[in-house]
Protein backbone atom coordinates (compact mmCIF):
# COMPACT_ATOMS: atom_id res chain seq x y z
CA UNK A 1 0.00 0.00 0.00
CA UNK A 2 1.47 3.63 -0.68
CA UNK A 3 1.85 6.08 2.10
CA UNK A 4 1.05 9.24 0.31
CA UNK A 5 3.08 11.56 2.80
CA UNK A 6 6.13 9.81 1.97
CA UNK A 7 6.13 10.80 -1.85
CA UNK A 8 7.33 13.52 -3.02
CA UNK A 9 7.98 15.96 -6.46
CA UNK A 10 11.19 14.59 -7.78
CA UNK A 11 12.75 17.33 -9.84
CA UNK A 12 14.76 16.17 -13.16
CA UNK A 13 18.24 16.17 -11.97
CA UNK A 14 21.02 12.90 -11.82
CA UNK A 15 19.87 10.82 -9.15
CA UNK A 16 19.11 7.35 -8.23
CA UNK A 17 14.99 8.57 -9.00
CA UNK A 18 15.83 9.57 -12.57
CA UNK A 19 17.91 6.47 -13.35
CA UNK A 20 15.06 4.47 -12.38
CA UNK A 21 12.64 6.58 -14.47
CA UNK A 22 15.06 6.66 -17.51
CA UNK A 23 13.21 3.26 -18.69
CA UNK A 24 9.35 4.36 -17.58
CA UNK A 25 7.86 4.99 -20.73
CA UNK A 26 4.49 6.50 -18.97
CA UNK A 27 5.05 9.81 -19.92
CA UNK A 28 3.23 13.66 -20.23
CA UNK A 29 4.74 16.60 -21.15
CA UNK A 30 5.02 19.80 -19.11
CA UNK A 31 1.87 21.65 -20.77
CA UNK A 32 -0.14 18.37 -20.41
CA UNK A 33 -3.17 19.85 -18.41
CA UNK A 34 -5.53 17.89 -16.06
CA UNK A 35 -8.93 18.59 -14.21
CA UNK A 36 -8.36 18.61 -10.58
CA UNK A 37 -10.22 19.76 -7.81
CA UNK A 38 -9.20 23.63 -8.71
CA UNK A 39 -9.88 23.78 -12.07
CA UNK A 40 -7.59 22.67 -15.12
CA UNK A 41 -4.14 22.37 -14.30
CA UNK A 42 -0.39 21.49 -16.29
CA UNK A 43 1.58 19.10 -15.40
CA UNK A 44 4.37 21.38 -14.56
CA UNK A 45 2.30 22.77 -11.63
CA UNK A 46 1.36 19.87 -10.37
CA UNK A 47 2.29 18.29 -6.53
CA UNK A 48 2.44 15.28 -5.10
CA UNK A 49 -1.07 15.01 -2.98
CA UNK A 50 -2.77 17.12 -5.88
CA UNK A 51 -6.24 15.17 -6.67
CA UNK A 52 -6.68 14.64 -10.61
CA UNK A 53 -10.08 13.52 -12.06
CA UNK A 54 -9.70 9.79 -12.81
CA UNK A 55 -12.63 7.40 -15.05
CA UNK A 56 -12.86 5.13 -12.80
CA UNK A 57 -12.52 6.59 -9.21
CA UNK A 58 -12.87 9.90 -9.03
CA UNK A 59 -10.53 12.55 -8.24
CA UNK A 60 -7.53 10.53 -6.94
CA UNK A 61 -4.48 12.26 -5.36
CA UNK A 62 -1.20 11.84 -7.39
CA UNK A 63 1.66 10.04 -4.72
CA UNK A 64 4.62 10.46 -6.59
CA UNK A 65 5.53 12.67 -9.67
CA UNK A 66 8.65 12.10 -11.51
CA UNK A 67 10.56 14.23 -14.22
CA UNK A 68 13.74 13.40 -16.85
CA UNK A 69 14.89 15.53 -19.43
CA UNK A 70 15.99 13.78 -22.78
CA UNK A 71 18.12 15.27 -25.44
CA UNK A 72 18.32 13.60 -28.88
CA UNK A 73 20.89 13.05 -31.22
CA UNK A 74 19.74 9.90 -33.85
CA UNK A 75 16.20 9.80 -35.05
CA UNK A 76 16.60 6.22 -35.75
CA UNK A 77 18.14 5.05 -32.40
CA UNK A 78 15.80 7.73 -30.37
CA UNK A 79 12.70 6.38 -31.61
CA UNK A 80 11.65 4.69 -28.60
CA UNK A 81 11.79 8.05 -27.02
CA UNK A 82 11.11 10.83 -29.21
CA UNK A 83 7.74 12.33 -28.39
CA UNK A 84 4.52 11.67 -30.48
CA UNK A 85 1.42 14.37 -30.92
CA UNK A 86 -1.62 14.08 -30.92
CA UNK A 87 -2.96 16.69 -32.85
CA UNK A 88 -6.39 18.38 -31.67
CA UNK A 89 -9.39 16.31 -32.65
CA UNK A 90 -7.54 13.54 -34.03
CA UNK A 91 -8.92 10.84 -31.77
CA UNK A 92 -12.95 12.60 -31.78
CA UNK A 93 -14.67 15.90 -31.39
CA UNK A 94 -12.45 17.65 -28.57
CA UNK A 95 -10.06 14.68 -27.73
CA UNK A 96 -7.81 16.07 -26.94
CA UNK A 97 -9.20 19.81 -26.89
CA UNK A 98 -5.34 20.82 -27.58
CA UNK A 99 -2.30 19.15 -29.54
CA UNK A 100 -1.22 16.13 -26.88
CA UNK A 101 2.20 15.02 -26.73
CA UNK A 102 3.39 12.33 -24.89
CA UNK A 103 5.99 9.36 -25.08
CA UNK A 104 5.86 6.55 -27.57
CA UNK A 105 4.95 4.25 -24.85
CA UNK A 106 2.17 6.24 -23.34
CA UNK A 107 -0.81 4.14 -23.50
CA UNK A 108 -4.49 5.94 -24.45
CA UNK A 109 -8.04 4.96 -24.27
CA UNK A 110 -9.76 3.76 -27.00
CA UNK A 111 -13.22 2.09 -27.70
CA UNK A 112 -12.10 1.73 -31.90
CA UNK A 113 -13.42 -2.09 -32.52
CA UNK A 114 -10.22 -2.18 -35.13
CA UNK A 115 -8.14 -2.09 -32.02
CA UNK A 116 -10.62 -4.41 -29.50
CA UNK A 117 -10.28 -7.28 -32.00
CA UNK A 118 -10.52 -10.89 -29.60
CA UNK A 119 -10.89 -8.37 -26.55
CA UNK A 120 -14.13 -9.13 -24.72
CA UNK A 121 -14.13 -5.25 -23.42
CA UNK A 122 -15.67 -2.02 -24.65
CA UNK A 123 -12.21 -0.54 -24.35
CA UNK A 124 -8.69 -0.82 -24.20
CA UNK A 125 -5.16 1.15 -23.26
CA UNK A 126 -3.56 1.41 -26.78
CA UNK A 127 0.50 3.29 -26.84
CA UNK A 128 0.79 6.32 -28.85
CA UNK A 129 3.85 4.75 -31.39
CA UNK A 130 0.48 1.88 -32.61
CA UNK A 131 -1.26 5.45 -33.40
CA UNK A 132 1.28 7.02 -35.66
CA UNK A 133 0.20 7.68 -39.02
CA UNK A 134 -3.61 8.14 -38.29
CA UNK A 135 -4.36 11.89 -39.43
CA UNK A 136 -2.63 14.12 -36.78
CA UNK A 137 -0.99 11.67 -35.26
CA UNK A 138 2.86 11.95 -35.73
CA UNK A 139 6.58 11.75 -34.16
CA UNK A 140 7.68 15.23 -33.48
CA UNK A 141 11.40 16.06 -34.32
CA UNK A 142 12.15 18.09 -31.02
CA UNK A 143 15.98 17.61 -29.94
CA UNK A 144 15.14 17.69 -26.38
CA UNK A 145 11.77 17.08 -24.35
CA UNK A 146 11.02 16.99 -20.57
CA UNK A 147 8.86 14.13 -19.55
CA UNK A 148 6.73 13.48 -16.33
CA UNK A 149 5.61 10.94 -14.44
CA UNK A 150 2.60 10.64 -12.44
CA UNK A 151 1.88 7.78 -10.02
CA UNK A 152 -1.24 6.96 -7.90
CA UNK A 153 -2.07 4.42 -5.91
CA UNK A 154 -3.17 2.37 -8.42
CA UNK A 155 -3.46 2.66 -12.53
CA UNK A 156 -5.73 5.17 -13.34
CA UNK A 157 -7.01 6.22 -16.58
CA UNK A 158 -7.05 10.13 -16.28
CA UNK A 159 -8.28 13.19 -18.25
CA UNK A 160 -5.21 14.68 -20.47
CA UNK A 161 -5.84 17.66 -22.13
CA UNK A 162 -9.57 16.37 -22.61
CA UNK A 163 -8.37 12.78 -23.57
CA UNK A 164 -8.50 9.55 -21.44
CA UNK A 165 -4.68 8.26 -21.09
CA UNK A 166 -3.02 6.30 -18.46
CA UNK A 167 -0.86 7.25 -15.76
CA UNK A 168 2.29 5.77 -14.51
CA UNK A 169 2.02 2.01 -15.11
CA UNK A 170 4.27 0.07 -11.86
CA UNK A 171 4.57 -2.82 -14.70
CA UNK A 172 7.18 -5.69 -13.32
CA UNK A 173 10.00 -4.02 -15.28
CA UNK A 174 9.02 -0.80 -13.81
CA UNK A 175 9.18 -2.21 -9.92
CA UNK A 176 12.67 -3.96 -10.98
CA UNK A 177 14.05 -0.96 -12.29
CA UNK A 178 13.25 1.27 -9.18
CA UNK A 179 14.58 -1.56 -6.56
CA UNK A 180 17.93 -2.04 -8.87
CA UNK A 181 18.33 2.09 -8.85
CA UNK A 182 17.37 1.47 -4.90
CA UNK A 183 15.03 4.96 -5.60
CA UNK A 184 14.64 5.55 -1.79
CA UNK A 185 10.78 7.60 -2.48
CA UNK A 186 9.24 4.72 -4.08
CA UNK A 187 10.76 1.94 -1.39
CA UNK A 188 9.48 4.22 1.46
CA UNK A 189 5.89 3.73 0.03
CA UNK A 190 7.11 -0.11 -0.92
CA UNK A 191 8.68 -1.48 1.68
CA UNK A 192 8.44 -5.02 -0.25
CA UNK A 193 10.09 -3.82 -2.87
CA UNK A 194 13.15 -4.67 -1.65
CA UNK A 195 11.95 -8.26 -1.07
CA UNK A 196 9.96 -9.44 -3.96
CA UNK A 197 9.17 -6.73 -6.56
CA UNK A 198 5.79 -8.74 -8.31
CA UNK A 199 4.47 -7.86 -5.02
CA UNK A 200 3.82 -3.80 -6.07
CA UNK A 201 2.64 -4.53 -9.67
CA UNK A 202 -0.21 -2.80 -10.52
CA UNK A 203 -3.42 -4.23 -12.05
CA UNK A 204 -4.07 -2.79 -15.39
CA UNK A 205 -6.85 -0.24 -15.71
CA UNK A 206 -7.62 -1.53 -19.25
CA UNK A 207 -6.34 -4.13 -21.36
CA UNK A 208 -3.10 -3.31 -22.51
CA UNK A 209 -2.29 -3.11 -26.73
CA UNK A 210 1.45 -2.35 -28.05
CA UNK A 211 2.49 -2.11 -31.29
CA UNK A 212 4.62 -4.95 -31.42
CA UNK A 213 2.20 -7.08 -29.01
CA UNK A 214 -0.87 -8.47 -28.82
CA UNK A 215 -3.60 -7.33 -26.81
CA UNK A 216 -2.46 -8.11 -22.91
CA UNK A 217 -5.84 -8.59 -20.69
CA UNK A 218 -6.10 -7.11 -17.34
CA UNK A 219 -5.85 -9.28 -14.34
CA UNK A 220 -8.35 -10.27 -12.11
Amino acid sequence: MFKSNSLKQVPAKPGQIDKAARRAVTCFTPATSFVTLHGKRPASDLRAGDKILTRDNGFQPVLWIGTRQINFHDSVSDRDRRPIVISAGALGAGQPDRDLVVSPGHRLLTADARHLKNLQTGEALIEARALVGMPGIRYLTDQSVTYIHLLFEQHEVILSDNAWSESFHMSLPAAQTFRSARAKDIISAFPDLTIAPEYVVQKPARPLISLDKPAQPSIN
